[in-house]
């Protein structure tokens, strides 16, 4: 190998070595950088951790004391319950309670579609308040003449339990009467017979009998029932009255 040669294989050298130099100073600085740049975002990253334990701790206590506040740690349905499960739990109730506000919906819009059926429903109840009022009203007229009715029922029964009784009465001084005259008869046949001339009977149209028979017609036929009239009548006999001849 010349001179010449091995000249230019050695600038071909240095020229690499300083080429790499130049590499390595350029690596060794960008490596200086995200160095650097990685110092800086750990302290970030370990503040932010810092922070986050930090609020992540204020947290704990704030949900430690808001489940002591609402009674969870002493509810036996939410006790040794995680916070997440307790959170999961609250988002499973928000959506039954937006399907429940859904079904509440529907149910709206069905009642509005009812109140027509309901307002001539009450209506028709205004109606029959009315005409159960005038049945009522009826019925307690009605009640009032009953009561009217058996009132003079009573009354009427009464007047005939008092007439019954002036008639018993009446039938009874008649027949006292009549066995006053059959005595008064047995007594005028009992006389002899020599001695009947002496005695005559009482004619029948004489004043005293006349007005006697008439004072018993009127007494019958004013308290005498119609069904014992006839009897009444029928059984009465004639008196005869005995008289000494002048």
């Amino acid at each position: 190998m010349t001179s010449y040669e091995i000249s230019r294989f050695l600038q071909k050298c240095q020229k690499e070595r300083d080429e790499a130099y130049r590499r390595e100073e350029s690596a060794r600085d960008k490596l200086k950088r995200l160095e650097i740049s990685m110092r800086s975002q750990i302290q970030e990253l370990k503040t932010k951790l810092k922070e986050v334990t930090n609020e992540n701790k204020a947290l704990n206590k704030a949900v430690k004391k808001l489940r002591l506040d609402l009674g969870l740690e002493g509810n036996p349905k939410f006790k040794g319950k995680m916070t997440k499960d307790i959170i999961k739990e609250l988002q499973d109730k928000e959506e039954q309670c937006s399907r429940l506000k859904e079904d509440n919906h529907s149910l709206s819009v069905q009642l509005k579609g009812m109140i027509p059926v309901i307002t001539q429903t009450q209506k028709q109840k205004v109606e029959v308040e009315k005409q159960l009022q005038n049945i009522e009203r009826k019925m307690q007229e009605l009640q009032n003449e009953n009561i009217h009715t058996s009132q003079l029922l009573q009354d009427t029964q009464r007047e005939r339990d008092e007439f019954e009784k002036a008639y018993i009465m009446l039938k009874k001084s008649i027949e006292e009467a009549k066995q006053h005259i059959n005595r008064s008869v047995q007594t005028t046949t009992s006389i002899p017979v020599n001695m009947q001339s002496s005695y005559k009977r009482m004619p029948r149209d004489t004043p005293s009998s006349q007005s006697f028979q008439a004072v018993l017609e009127r007494r019958k036929i004013s308290l005498d029932p119609p069904s014992h009239s006839a009897s009444a009548d029928g059984s009465a006999h004639k008196p005869y009255f005995s008289t000494a001849h002048s």
